[in-house]
Order: C-alpha cells, then structure tokens, then sequence
C-alpha cells in the first residue's frame, strides 16, 4: 500500500502580512478586556452565611450571589463577598469596614442607600404535619415555640416585630441546618424562613434525625423582596443600573432558571 504526499500550501507574502495583522488586532483586543476586567473597582459586601439555593456553601455561587455579582459587574465593579452572620455583617457595614450587604431590607435602620428589590424571599412558618398546629397569621405564633433565622425580627414587618418582642420562647439563629434539627427532633414548635432553604438543608441532616417526616408550610408572611445596601450612593446607583440590564439582556431568568428553574417570582 503506498501514500501519495499531500501538497504543501503556501502562503503568499500578503496573506502573511493580512495574518499577522488579524493575530496582533486579536491579542490587542484579548488584553484590552482582560485590562478592563483587572481596572473595575472592588466591592466588599457582606452576603450571610450560605443558605442554599441563595448562597451555595462555597460562598462563590447561589441565586442570591449570581445575580447581584453580575448586576455589580454590569454596573462597572467587581463584587467580592464575605460569608458572615448579619449582625456581624450589619455591624461592619455601619463601622466602614464592609461597603455592602446582600439581602437585606430598609427594616435595618440607618442611613445607607438600598437597592431597588432584586430577589425574593419566600417566609413561611413550617410546623410538623402531625402537630396539627393551625397558623392563619402572624399573632397566632405567640402561642408556640419559635425558631427564626438572625435579624428575622428586623426584616419581617412591623407585626412581627411586635409579635415577636417580649416572647419567652422565641429566638434567631444563624445557622439553618441547626433551625431544621431544632423542629425534626421536637424541640421547638415552629421554624420561620424560607421555604427554599429549609427544603435544601433538611436534606443534609444527621441520618439519625428523621427529617422524612411531612411538614406544613404556613404562608402567614407575603412575599419578602430583599434589597442590597451600600455606604457609597454611587454603588448603589451603580447596581441598579446593572441590574436593570441583566433583567433585560436574560442573564437574570438564566440564573433563577439554573437554580430553581422557571415560574419563580
């Protein structure tokens, strides 16, 4: 069996040139936006401790990190995120040494400039199906022990606040694996959080815990729209113009698509 070489191809001395022309635009180009990337400003925010889907345990990723990193990069800065508690994180924020916190409300206090609303939580109060416990509102939880997650009584309205205050039986955690735990074994009463997270952390619960067992999710609270918050007014300016591009563009439904799929609010 024998192989016929194939031909050489030769380039002429002015498809060289046009080559090398097209290589040295293409690496000008590759440097100018990898220039532009480096130069953004950074932004120090606070985003909570990870509470999956919103913020995924790598502290680099979740629905609620997605979107305001590429909002923030959309504006013209290059968000970095700090997982802390939100008091932790709120008491940074307020002695300079944050310049933001993801997720939050005006229910906070001070006088930092918050975002338009950019994700939304969904609170409920989550009871053991086989307590039978009957929630129509807010004020029925004062009849029960309750579990909530940290800064719930700043960020839930002013009828839970009220509700809440002077309680014996009502505390906040940090921690929602531990909030999960706190109903599954019968320790407390109700847990008051979001849907999403409490589904995703019931799933990583000690196997000695029975955490099959039916749950009812009470909707006594609306729907929760959760802002950011910046000492800077330009930052704040600065998301929602960038956040209005990616709600027009489509990254910001590819994002809730990728974690929670479509029909979400």
């Amino acid at each position: 069996m024998s192989f016929q070489r194939a031909p050489q191809l030769r380039a002429q001395p002015g498809e060289w040139l046009f080559f090398s022309i097209m290589l040295a635009i293409a690496g000008v180009l590759g440097f100018d936006a990898c220039a532009q990337a480096s130069a953004m400003p950074e932004v120090l925010v606070g985003m909570g401790l990870p509470k999956p889907p919103y913020i995924m345990e790598s502290g680099t990723a979740g629905l609620d990190y997605d979107i305001a990193r590429q909002a923030m990069a959309a504006g013209g800065y290059k968000m970095v995120g700090r997982s802390l508690p939100q008091t932790r994180a709120l008491a940074m924020l307020r002695a300079g040494q944050l310049d933001g916190m993801l997720s939050t409300t005006e229910g906070i206090g001070g006088h930092d400039f918050f975002t338009d609303p950019y994700i939304v939580y969904q609170n409920v109060a989550t009871t053991l199906t086989s307590r039978r416990l009957i929630l129509r509102q807010i004020e029925d939880l004062s009849g029960y022990s309750v579990v909530a997650f940290q800064n719930a009584s700043m960020v839930l309205g002013e009828r839970y606040s009220l509700t809440v205050s002077g309680h014996p039986d009502y505390r906040e955690v940090p921690s929602q694996i531990t909030q999960n735990k706190l109903l599954f074994t019968g320790r407390v009463d109700v847990v008051v959080g979001d849907r999403l997270i409490f589904r995703y952390f019931s799933n990583k619960l000690d196997p000695q815990i029975d955490a099959t067992k039916a749950v009812t999710f009470h909707r006594i609270f609306p729907d929760s729209p959760r802002k950011a918050v910046f000492r800077d007014a330009r930052m704040r300016d600065a998301f929602n113009a960038g956040l209005k591009i990616i709600r027009a563009n489509g990254a910001y439904d590819a994002i809730v698509s990728q974690y929670i799929g479509a029909g979400w609010p």
